[in-house]
């Protein structure tokens, strides 16, 4: 496929570069600094990394990916006119959806993951286990059957990116609909798993309304992920103009994994948070104390239970 001049087809020679610029950048710059920022909660309240914190560097470096994936795009064609990207920027640019694709699914799934691993540690009572448990299966099984339908999009897989080729691709639609709607329906369950044990939880009224706060600062996420799916859908039905009209969803793309890191990190800030408000001149006994923080540097059985408590104080 050539590239064409704008006299013949129609077009002026515009393109949607910044917004691809913008929207990875956000991505990039977010999401790092709030993972950033909940190690460095970690340090001050004197404990190492737990299997959440694991689970959200793991997002963190597959968010990576997506970006870098963004930016491969753009260079090929990604927010400019389709008559405009050759045939070689072509094949570059649909195989690298294709792998982009399997980094979004990957990410969505650490980032549930750490939320899970985070309320097995924190609210440790049989329901929360059982739900955890149920829950964990469910992404990992999401995870897997999504990566292992991408694989199959096209049989063969290079028709992906060599229409000419004999053999068939799936509706795009349905499987957007079918990767979605798990996607979606996970995050509402996880919303609202810890929000009994939180009021339950022997603390002030304003500090339950605020821990539940940060919860629900997830909801932002759940909302992306209904916006990503809407603009996957009118990207399916939006004609042949893919390099151009493909801008929304990738944008999309990037931003909630983005936010959903951002969310599963703010829940673990409390020690910075302590520290702004003693900056701000509220009560400087706030925070972990001194005999706490010797207990977890000592490993005594009560450490990990303490921090546990200081994490779901706000």
């Amino acid at each position: 496929m050539s590239a064409q001049t704008s006299t013949t087809t129609g077009y002026d020679h515009s393109n949607l570069h910044h917004v691809v610029i913008t929207a990875t950048c956000f991505a990039f710059l977010l999401s790092t600094v709030s993972v950033v920022l909940r190690i460095v909660s970690r340090k001050i309240n004197g404990t190492g990394l737990f299997i959440d914190d694991y689970f959200i560097i793991g997002a963190l470096f597959f968010l990576y990916g997506i970006t870098i994936a963004g930016i491969v795009l753009m260079y090929n064609g990604l927010g400019t006119h389709l008559v405009y990207v050759s045939s070689e920027h072509l094949v570059v640019y649909m195989k690298t959806l294709f792998t982009g694709s399997i980094l979004y699914t990957c990410c969505i799934a650490c980032i549930k993951l750490s939320i899970l691993t985070l309320y097995r540690r924190l609210f440790p009572t049989k329901s929360m286990l059982v739900a955890v448990n149920i829950v964990g299966a469910i992404v990992v099984l999401w995870c897997f059957g999504a990566c292992l339908i991408s694989t199959v999009t096209c049989i063969p897989l290079h028709k992906l990116w060599e229409p000419t080729v004999p053999g068939g691709c799936i509706d795009l639609p349905k499987f957007y609909y079918g990767l979605q709607g798990p996607n979606i329906i996970t995050d509402a369950v996880i919303l609202i798993m810890p929000m009994k044990i939180v009021w339950d939880l022997p603390i002030s009224r304003v500090q339950k309304s605020l821990l539940s706060g940060i919860f629900v600062v997830g909801f932002l996420t759940l909302i992306f992920d209904i916006i990503r799916l809407i603009a996957l859908i009118q990207l399916a039905n939006s004609g042949d103009d893919a390099t151009y009209n493909e801008v929304p969803s990738s944008v999309w793309t990037c931003i909630e994994p983005a936010v959903g890191i951002t969310a599963a990190c703010l829940s673990n800030m409390r020690p910075l948070f302590t520290i702004v408000y003693r900056r701000l001149g509220g009560d400087r006994t706030a925070g972990p104390s001194e005999e706490k923080m010797k207990r977890r540097q000592s490993g005594s059985p009560t450490a990990n239970s303490e921090a546990a408590s200081d994490e779901t104080q706000v």
